[in-house]
C-alpha cells in the first residue's frame, strides 16, 4: 500500500468515530499510529520504522513543512480532500530526545449541520439568539480536543450570515470564504493585542479571537466588547465558574466582567446514539447575570 493510500486509510477511519486528532508517534520496535476521541485512545495501526518515517514526511511534505528538519517543533496546515468532503488539518511535530520523530494531526470537520452534531440537552438556540441581537462578550471553553474551534465557526455560520464579521486565528483553521481572516505571525509583530487593534479600525459588527490566553489580549477584548462590538472567543477552563476566574486573573475587575458578558458555553464531548456529539453548557441572560452575582459575592 503506498503511503498515499495508507494516509487516507487512517483519516477516513479517524474521521468515522469522530476523533479529535491523529497520533503518529513512535515506539519500541517502529511506530503506532492511534486517534483520539470522546471514549479516549483508539488504536488504528503498528508501522514499521522506516513506514513511519515515510508517513510522517509525507504529512509534512503535504503540510509545506521541513521534512528535513527532524528535532525541532514544527506546524503546518493541509486542507484535506476525503470523499469530496473537506477537512482542516493542523499539523504539529517534534523530535524526542532519542531524535525520533513524532506527529500530530489535528481534524477540523466542515462547518455545517451535517458534521456538528450536538446533544439535545444543548441550548445552541439561547447563544444563537444572544450572538445575533446583542454586542458584548461571549466565551466557550472546554477541554483540548472537545471541538471549541468547530464549534465556534458553527454557531458563526449559522448565525452571523448577515454580519461583517473579522476573525483573529493563530492559526486559521476553518476557512470561512464570508468572514475577513487574520492570521496572528509573531515573526511579524502580528500577535492577538496588534491585530485587535488594527482589526478595530475596520469597524467589523462581530469578531472573532481564536483564544484569550494572556492579560492583554483580554484586556483588549474586554475594551472592545464594552466599546458595543460583539466578541466571540474561546479561553482555557474547566466549567462557567472556570471562565470567571480565568478572566479575574486576567485582571478584568468583577463588575467589568458582570457588564460585558453576554454568554458563557461549556462545550464537552459525549457519546450520543454511539455517535460523538458535542455537549453545550449554555448560560445567557438572566441566569448568567445570577450565577456572575454569586461568583462575585464569593
Amino acid at each position: 500500500m503506498s503511503v498515499q493510500k495508507q494516509f487516507a486509510s487512517l483519516v477516513q477511519t479517524a474521521a468515522q468515530v469522530r476523533a479529535s486528532d491523529l497520533y503518529v508517534m513512535p515506539g519500541e520496535a517502529g511506530y503506532r499510529v492511534f486517534c483520539y476521541t470522546a471514549t479516549g485512545i483508539q488504536p488504528l495501526a503498528d508501522l514499521t520504522l522506516a513506514n513511519g518515517e515515510a508517513l510522517i514526511r509525507h504529512i509534512k511534505f503535504e503540510a509545506q513543512m521541513d521534512i528535513s528538519e527532524t528535532r525541532r517543533p514544527q506546524l503546518g496546515r493541509w486542507c484535506y480532500l476525503l470523499d469530496k468532503e473537506q477537512l482542516y488539518l493542523r499539523i504539529s511535530s517534534m523530535g524526542d530526545f532519542l531524535n525520533r520523530e513524532s506527529i500530530v494531526v489535528r481534524l477540523i470537520f466542515a462547518v455545517d449541520d451535517q458534521h456538528i452534531q450536538l446533544t439535545s440537552q444543548s441550548d445552541v438556540g439561547a447563544i444563537g439568539e444572544t450572538m445575533m441581537n446583542g454586542a458584548g462578550l461571549i466565551l466557550l471553553a472546554g477541554q483540548m480536543g472537545s471541538g471549541k474551534t468547530t464549534t465556534l465557526h458553527y454557531l458563526a455560520h449559522r448565525y452571523l450570515a448577515e454580519k461583517m464579521v473579522l476573525t483573529i486565528e493563530d492559526p486559521v483553521e476553518v476557512v470561512q470564504p464570508n468572514f475577513l481572516q487574520l492570521q496572528v505571525n509573531k515573526a511579524a509583530q502580528m500577535d492577538y493585542p496588534d491585530l485587535l487593534k488594527l482589526a478595530l479600525r475596520h469597524h467589523p459588527d462581530v469578531m472573532i479571537i481564536g483564544e484569550i490566553g494572556d492579560a492583554q489580549t483580554a484586556q483588549i477584548v474586554v475594551e472592545a466588547a464594552l466599546s458595543g462590538h460583539l466578541i466571540i472567543s474561546t479561553i482555557h477552563a474547566m466549567s462557567h465558574m472556570g471562565i470567571w476566574h480565568r478572566l479575574r486573573d486576567f485582571g478584568i475587575p468583577a463588575g467589568t466582567l458582570r457588564q460585558v458578558m453576554g454568554g458563557m458555553v461549556y462545550q464537552k464531548l459525549v457519546i450520543q446514539d454511539g455517535n460523538t456529539a458535542a455537549d453545550l453548557a449554555v448560560l445567557t441572560g438572566d441566569a448568567l447575570a445570577e450565577r456572575m452575582a454569586d461568583w462575585h459575592a464569593e
